[in-house]
């Protein structure tokens, strides 16, 4: 018998964060799991230190030498050997109880994806974040074809059988999660966990460029109105009007960040 849980994480340069990320995995109170850890990109000064740090926590280690995190995940969904994956990204931490719950979830609502609630983190704060549900009068499938209400990988848990079912994650998208999740909203089962299981880091590192956001809803959305099943397709006006208010948005910040900032400094250097 294979493990019941595969814990991916997919990691680059970051050797000290991952080793807490695998300490918390270590405590947890539910057993039945194995621990993937895949190196992300060329070699480099660090790499050894993280395949040393991976190798003594007893995690089986995936190496890739093309960059990206959706090509990181894939590869790490595809060595799996347990019939759920859970993710982590290497500066994240759970909590003890954090697999443990997420499957009692999914077995009381008979789920194939389950979501969890986080707490964003850095050196002095911890807060916890807004919980994402979707609303009532719209099923998950047509709540995510509209925002992200899974939120990160980290506060995932999807069955490995129904990624690969969907295609997997999309390489071509630079943060591929939210595309991921509405796939598989369309045609799979997702439950939330009314519990704070994930404490996500907060850095510079993780923060988006405005004009970048909105070039990859964009792309998302595009994509979504290609792929729709028949039972959402009702819902394109609504995911055009939308992609819309994102371009002008996007529009909008890029100007003010970019030529306002710049009309300021000529006026003050006037």
């Amino acid at each position: 018998m294979g493990p019941l849980v595969s814990v991916l994480i997919p990691t680059r340069d970051r050797p000290d964060t991952l080793q807490q990320a695998i300490a918390s995995v270590k405590t947890q109170t539910f057993a039945n799991y194995e621990i993937i850890v895949v190196i992300n990109g060329p070699d480099n000064s660090l790499t050894p230190k993280i395949s040393e740090i991976a190798t003594a926590a007893g995690c089986r280690i995936v190496r890739i030498e093309q960059a990206g995190i959706a090509v990181a995940l894939n590869s790490g969904v595809k060595a799996a050997q347990g019939q759920w994956v859970a993710f982590l990204d290497d500066d994240d931490l759970w909590e003890p109880n954090r697999l443990e719950f997420a499957l009692q979830i999914a077995d009381t609502a008979a789920a194939d994806i389950v979501f969890c609630d986080i707490v964003i983190f850095d050196e002095t704060t911890c807060v916890r974040d807004a919980r994402l549900r979707p609303p009532h009068s719209l099923s998950a499938g047509e709540a995510m074809t509209f925002r992200n209400y899974g939120g990160g990988c980290s506060s995932t848990m999807v069955k490995r059988a129904a990624m690969l079912a969907v295609g997997g994650f999309d390489e071509a998208i630079v943060s591929p999660d939210w595309d991921m999740w509405m796939r598989l909203s369309w045609h799979y089962r997702v439950a939330w966990a009314d519990a704070y299981l994930v404490k996500v880091r907060h850095h510079q590192q993780n923060t988006s460029k405005q004009i970048s956001w909105a070039y990859w809803t964009l792309y998302i959305q595009c994509k979504a109105l290609r792929n729709l099943p028949p039972e959402l397709r009702h819902l394109r006006p609504q995911i055009l009007l939308q992609m819309s208010r994102v371009a002008m948005k996007g529009v909008e910040r890029y100007i003010r960040l970019n030529y306002l900032r710049r009309f300021r400094k000529w006026r003050i250097a006037s």
